[in-house]
């Protein structure tokens, strides 16, 4: 999502996962409640100072990261209703 990955590049791993088992959306995490607020704390701590996420080519923002988070799961929501 916040590279801008193919949509194909990215079924295809939704699928691997998915195929072993590992979850593909925020539901299967348990993440039922609460979710705009609990996805902005995980973006702001995600871009904290010394954070891996400076190591992307340009970075990335907690804007960017929020929407990422909630793009990822629409498309497995998606997904995970084509494939069942």
């Amino acid at each position: 999502m916040l590279e801008n990955a193919p949509v194909e590049e990215i079924e295809t791993v939704a699928a691997l996962c998915h195929s072993v088992g590992l979850p593909i959306t925020l539901a299967q995490l348990d993440i039922k409640q609460d979710i705009p607020a609990k996805m902005r704390t995980v973006a702001e701590a995600s871009c904290a100072e010394g954070e891996t996420i400076h190591n992307m080519p340009g970075g990335a923002t907690p804007d960017e990261v929020y929407a990422a988070l909630l793009v990822a799961d629409q498309y497995g929501q998606r997904f995970l209703q084509e494939w069942e």
